[in-house]
C-alpha cells in the first residue's frame, strides 16, 4: 500500500496514519520503502506488479483503505492487489 498525503504538520498526519495501520494489523514501513513496487505514469502511482490475495484479505484491505482515505490528510492510496 502506497499512501500519499499533504499536510501542515507531518509529525500529526504520520501519526493518524500509524494509528489507522496499527489498528489494522498493518506496519508502517519508512518513507520509500515500498516505492520500488510503484512506478509514476502520467503523474500518478501506478503497481508494477499485481498481487492475488483471498477474499477476506481483500475485505481487509478495503476496510483499511476507507479508514486511511476518511483521514484529512491522505489524499490517494494506491496498492498493488488485482481486482
Amino acid at each position: 500500500v502506497l499512501v500519499e498525503a499533504a499536510t501542515d504538520n507531518k509529525n500529526r498526519t504520520i501519526a493518524e496514519v500509524k494509528k489507522i495501520l496499527d489498528d489494522s494489523g498493518s506496519k508502517w514501513g519508512e518513507e520509500g520503502s515500498v516505492r520500488w513496487a510503484f512506478e509514476k505514469l502520467e503523474g500518478r502511482w501506478q503497481p508494477r506488479f499485481y498481487q492475488n490475495i483471498s477474499p477476506g484479505q481483500k475485505e481487509e484491505l478495503e476496510i483499511l483503505i476507507r479508514s486511511l482515505e476518511n483521514c484529512d490528510d491522505v489524499q490517494r492510496v494506491t496498492t498493488g492487489v488485482s481486482s
